[in-house]
Protein backbone atom coordinates (compact mmCIF):
# COMPACT_ATOMS: atom_id res chain seq x y z
CA UNK A 1 0.00 0.00 0.00
CA UNK A 2 1.36 3.41 -0.98
CA UNK A 3 0.65 5.10 2.38
CA UNK A 4 3.03 2.65 4.07
CA UNK A 5 5.88 4.00 1.93
CA UNK A 6 5.67 7.54 3.34
CA UNK A 7 5.39 9.16 6.74
CA UNK A 8 2.04 10.64 7.86
CA UNK A 9 3.42 14.14 7.27
CA UNK A 10 4.60 13.21 3.77
CA UNK A 11 1.16 11.79 3.05
CA UNK A 12 -0.44 15.12 4.06
CA UNK A 13 1.96 16.90 1.70
CA UNK A 14 1.09 14.53 -1.16
CA UNK A 15 -2.64 14.83 -0.82
CA UNK A 16 -2.47 18.62 -0.43
CA UNK A 17 -0.87 18.89 -3.89
CA UNK A 18 -4.05 18.53 -6.00
CA UNK A 19 -5.75 21.26 -3.95
CA UNK A 20 -2.66 23.46 -4.25
CA UNK A 21 -2.67 22.95 -8.03
CA UNK A 22 -6.40 23.67 -8.22
CA UNK A 23 -6.23 26.80 -6.06
CA UNK A 24 -3.15 28.02 -7.92
CA UNK A 25 -4.95 27.76 -11.24
CA UNK A 26 -8.30 29.03 -9.92
CA UNK A 27 -6.69 32.17 -8.52
CA UNK A 28 -4.66 32.93 -11.65
CA UNK A 29 -7.41 35.20 -12.99
CA UNK A 30 -11.07 35.93 -12.49
CA UNK A 31 -13.35 36.46 -9.55
CA UNK A 32 -15.02 34.30 -6.95
CA UNK A 33 -17.62 32.81 -9.34
CA UNK A 34 -14.92 31.66 -11.75
CA UNK A 35 -12.84 30.37 -8.85
CA UNK A 36 -15.75 28.25 -7.59
CA UNK A 37 -16.45 26.87 -11.08
CA UNK A 38 -12.81 25.95 -11.57
CA UNK A 39 -12.63 24.23 -8.18
CA UNK A 40 -15.76 22.25 -9.06
CA UNK A 41 -13.94 21.18 -12.21
CA UNK A 42 -11.06 20.03 -10.00
CA UNK A 43 -13.41 17.73 -8.04
CA UNK A 44 -14.89 16.34 -11.25
CA UNK A 45 -11.40 15.71 -12.62
CA UNK A 46 -10.41 14.00 -9.36
CA UNK A 47 -13.41 11.66 -9.68
CA UNK A 48 -12.39 10.80 -13.26
CA UNK A 49 -8.81 10.21 -12.14
CA UNK A 50 -9.96 7.87 -9.41
CA UNK A 51 -11.94 5.82 -11.95
CA UNK A 52 -9.23 5.88 -14.63
CA UNK A 53 -5.99 5.63 -12.67
CA UNK A 54 -6.53 2.74 -10.34
CA UNK A 55 -3.38 1.12 -11.73
CA UNK A 56 -1.29 3.92 -10.18
CA UNK A 57 -1.50 3.38 -6.45
CA UNK A 58 -0.29 6.89 -5.66
CA UNK A 59 -2.82 8.69 -7.87
CA UNK A 60 -5.76 6.56 -6.79
CA UNK A 61 -4.89 6.85 -3.10
CA UNK A 62 -4.37 10.62 -3.27
CA UNK A 63 -7.55 11.17 -5.30
CA UNK A 64 -9.56 9.09 -2.84
CA UNK A 65 -8.15 11.03 0.12
CA UNK A 66 -8.67 14.42 -1.53
CA UNK A 67 -12.27 13.63 -2.41
CA UNK A 68 -12.89 13.03 1.28
CA UNK A 69 -11.66 16.53 2.16
CA UNK A 70 -13.10 19.98 1.56
CA UNK A 71 -11.23 22.93 0.04
CA UNK A 72 -11.35 24.84 3.32
CA UNK A 73 -9.66 21.94 5.13
CA UNK A 74 -6.86 21.83 2.58
CA UNK A 75 -6.28 25.59 2.53
CA UNK A 76 -4.94 25.49 6.08
CA UNK A 77 -1.36 25.37 4.75
CA UNK A 78 -1.75 28.48 2.57
CA UNK A 79 -3.99 31.49 2.17
CA UNK A 80 -5.92 32.08 -1.08
CA UNK A 81 -3.68 35.01 -2.00
CA UNK A 82 -0.43 33.23 -1.13
CA UNK A 83 0.32 31.80 -4.55
CA UNK A 84 4.02 31.21 -3.77
CA UNK A 85 2.97 28.95 -0.86
CA UNK A 86 0.79 26.96 -3.25
CA UNK A 87 3.77 26.43 -5.56
CA UNK A 88 5.91 25.40 -2.59
CA UNK A 89 3.26 22.84 -1.64
CA UNK A 90 3.34 21.37 -5.16
CA UNK A 91 7.15 21.33 -5.15
CA UNK A 92 7.20 19.57 -1.78
CA UNK A 93 4.80 16.91 -3.05
CA UNK A 94 6.88 16.38 -6.18
CA UNK A 95 10.00 16.00 -4.04
CA UNK A 96 8.32 13.17 -2.13
CA UNK A 97 6.74 11.60 -5.24
CA UNK A 98 10.10 11.30 -7.00
CA UNK A 99 11.03 8.35 -4.83
CA UNK A 100 7.71 6.52 -5.22
CA UNK A 101 6.93 3.98 -7.98
CA UNK A 102 4.17 6.13 -9.51
CA UNK A 103 5.97 9.44 -8.99
CA UNK A 104 6.26 10.36 -12.67
CA UNK A 105 2.61 9.47 -13.26
CA UNK A 106 1.68 11.61 -10.24
CA UNK A 107 3.55 14.57 -11.75
CA UNK A 108 1.73 14.12 -15.08
CA UNK A 109 -1.57 13.85 -13.24
CA UNK A 110 -0.98 17.14 -11.39
CA UNK A 111 -0.33 18.89 -14.72
CA UNK A 112 -3.48 17.33 -16.20
CA UNK A 113 -5.45 18.64 -13.21
CA UNK A 114 -3.99 22.11 -13.78
CA UNK A 115 -4.89 22.06 -17.48
CA UNK A 116 -8.43 20.90 -16.75
CA UNK A 117 -8.95 23.68 -14.22
CA UNK A 118 -7.46 26.27 -16.60
CA UNK A 119 -9.77 25.18 -19.41
CA UNK A 120 -12.89 25.13 -17.18
CA UNK A 121 -13.80 28.74 -17.91
CA UNK A 122 -13.31 30.95 -20.93
CA UNK A 123 -11.74 34.26 -20.01
CA UNK A 124 -11.90 37.75 -21.46
CA UNK A 125 -13.95 38.95 -24.36
CA UNK A 126 -17.31 40.65 -24.23
CA UNK A 127 -20.36 38.49 -23.53
CA UNK A 128 -18.29 35.50 -24.55
CA UNK A 129 -17.16 36.96 -27.89
CA UNK A 130 -13.39 36.89 -28.18
CA UNK A 131 -12.94 34.88 -24.99
CA UNK A 132 -9.84 32.73 -24.61
CA UNK A 133 -10.03 29.06 -23.61
CA UNK A 134 -6.91 29.57 -21.50
CA UNK A 135 -6.05 33.12 -20.50
CA UNK A 136 -2.44 34.33 -20.61
CA UNK A 137 -2.38 34.48 -16.81
CA UNK A 138 -3.47 30.84 -16.68
CA UNK A 139 -0.82 29.89 -19.23
CA UNK A 140 1.74 31.61 -17.04
CA UNK A 141 0.43 29.62 -14.06
CA UNK A 142 0.73 26.39 -16.09
CA UNK A 143 4.31 27.34 -16.94
CA UNK A 144 5.04 28.01 -13.26
CA UNK A 145 3.74 24.56 -12.35
CA UNK A 146 5.75 22.94 -15.15
CA UNK A 147 8.90 24.51 -13.71
CA UNK A 148 8.11 23.38 -10.16
CA UNK A 149 7.31 19.86 -11.39
CA UNK A 150 10.47 19.82 -13.52
CA UNK A 151 8.53 19.20 -16.69
CA UNK A 152 10.42 21.68 -18.88
CA UNK A 153 12.74 18.93 -20.14
CA UNK A 154 10.04 16.27 -20.49
CA UNK A 155 9.10 16.17 -24.18
CA UNK A 156 5.64 14.78 -23.43
CA UNK A 157 4.59 18.22 -22.24
CA UNK A 158 4.17 21.44 -24.10
CA UNK A 159 2.90 24.51 -22.32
Amino acid sequence: MIREQVTPEEWRVLYAAPWAVGWYMATAIGGKVQEVRELLTLRTTLHRALERDREHDLIGAVAATVLGETPSEMRRSWQPGDRPAMLRAVAAAWSIATRLPSGRAFRCWLMDLARDVAAAEKDGGWIGVGAEAIHRAEQTALNDLAVVLEIGTDTRFTT
